[in-house]
């Protein structure tokens, strides 16, 4: 059993692998007041600079700072006419370090909450 745990690298230590940053949030909005406050909120919160503004696909993608920076992608989901879920996700650039919280997905999140309570 100890070739096999050697081999499979069992006992190493390893980064989360395709665990990124991520927080939920459900919006008291239609979708597209939701995904209107969402943009606002991009600009407001982060400061950020759309990279890709895609309505009908339900995604956005903000960037900012330097090239190869963290970006912010929010995918926003119909729940019913009046409720709109928002998926906010932070990307980063290949061979950086993903760290576990992100600033960025974070302050929006707590951003958009603040509009819905």
């Amino acid at each position: 059993m100890s070739f096999i745990a050697r081999w499979l690298r069992l006992r190493d230590d390893r980064q989360k692998v395709g665990l990124r940053p991520h927080r939920d949030v459900a919006l008291a909005f239609g979708y597209d007041a939701a995904y209107n406050e969402v943009l606002r909120a991009i600009e407001r919160a982060l400061g950020a600079y759309l990279a890709i503004d895609d309505r009908r696909g339900g995604f956005i993608e903000a960037a900012f700072g330097l090239v190869n920076n963290e970006r912010v992608r929010c995918t926003l989901t119909r729940i019913d006419d009046s409720n709109t879920a928002v998926r906010i996700e932070a990307f980063f650039p290949a061979g950086a370090s993903v760290h576990e919280r992100s600033r960025a997905v974070e302050a929006l999140a707590d951003h958009l909450e603040s509009l819905s309570s």
